[in-house]
């Protein structure tokens, strides 16, 4: 079996999941001798609200011969639940034949207790996928009051430069040590794996590993902006290129290995991911008004599941149009 097709494109949820990630809930924290700007950190992320949070989100994964950007919006509601809603657009040029195509997919989200479900609309109608494993994990951070758990979120930091502290806003550059991250992740995320069994739990397992590897070769550096006199989020902005290069080069050197058989467009495709893209998000937090409310979209309840529904994204993608 190709290795995109055991990918499925469906991973560019992972991504969506992580761009906008921690930060979002509020408790309280043990307290422990800090340095002045882990200390600022540390009041700004305890003095989060609990209360429903809306969050307008931009991902671009960039790179020589392809765009990815997905827009969307996300909710947190004070019932725990986790709904992202919005459009995922790639566009592909083939070099070696001077042509470019291009898609845009309407995708939802949604999460309720431990259990993730990916929704999208191709021609026309929606199909659903289960999500195990990182994104739901990550969706679980975004909406944790645990104590415990955002304790072990502040010890996972592992740097903090106050960049601006007024009567009005903090802006901090923050940098998570990835090993500890990842730790936090894989306990996070055991739950998602109760429902699977056979192939498909192992699948699932191998590509979680291939994140969790990626996550601790390298630091998560983010910019986070907060609203000081209600204590909400302004932006946040996460450089995610290390994560993505990291995990792109461990499949490569699995496929050196033996151990994942890629094609040459496969290859290709994971090589400029691997040396060469970059991958930015963007987060910015809005009213709770009725409004800017992420809505259900119409369609879900019929919703076949179907894992195979991306699988023909990147034949499209990369197949030249015979006119």
């Amino acid at each position: 079996m190709k290795f995109l097709d055991k990918l499925k494109l469906r991973r560019i949820a992972v991504a969506a999941a992580v761009g906008g990630t921690i930060f979002f809930g509020g408790n309280a924290v043990n307290a422990a001798p800090l340095d002045n700007d882990t200390w600022a950190f540390r009041e700004a992320y305890t003095s989060q609200s609990t209360s429903t949070s809306v969050y307008e989100q931009d991902m671009t994964l960039v790179a020589p011969t392809f765009l990815v950007d997905v827009d969307s919006r996300a909710q947190v509601l004070q019932d725990g639940s986790f709904r992202m809603g919005g459009t995922f657009t790639w566009t592909y040029t083939n070099l070696k034949k001077n042509y470019s195509t291009n898609s845009t997919i309407p995708f939802y989200i949604e999460q309720l207790d431990t259990e993730m479900t990916l929704y999208v609309q191709r021609r026309g109608k929606w199909s659903k996928m289960l999500l195990p494993g990182l994104p739901s994990g990550i969706a679980l951070l975004w909406k944790s009051t645990d104590s415990a758990l955002m304790n072990e979120i502040m010890n996972a930091v592992k740097a903090v430069e106050v960049l601006k502290d007024t009567p009005d806003m903090r802006i901090m550059n923050v940098t998570l040590d990835g090993t500890k991250f990842a730790d936090i992740m894989e306990k996070n995320s055991a739950a998602t794996f109760a429902n699977l069994k056979g192939d498909k739990l192992t699948e699932e397992k191998e590509i979680f590993a291939r994140w969790l590897s990626a996550f601790k070769s390298t630091d998560i550096t983010f910019t986070w902006t907060v609203n000081k006199p209600t204590w909400t989020t302004a932006t946040t902005a996460f450089d995610l290129t290390p994560i993505m290069r990291a995990y792109c080069r461990y499949v490569l050197d699995e496929s050196a290995a033996g151990r994942v058989v890629l094609t040459d467009e496969e290859r290709d495709l994971l090589d400029v991911m691997g040396y060469y893209s970059e991958l930015h998000s963007y987060t910015t937090q809005v009213p709770a008004t009725k409004d800017k409310m992420v809505n259900v979209p119409a369609g879900l309840q019929k919703a076949p599941e179907n894992d195979d529904s991306l699988n023909d994204v990147f034949s499209e993608m990369t197949t030249v149009i015979k006119r």
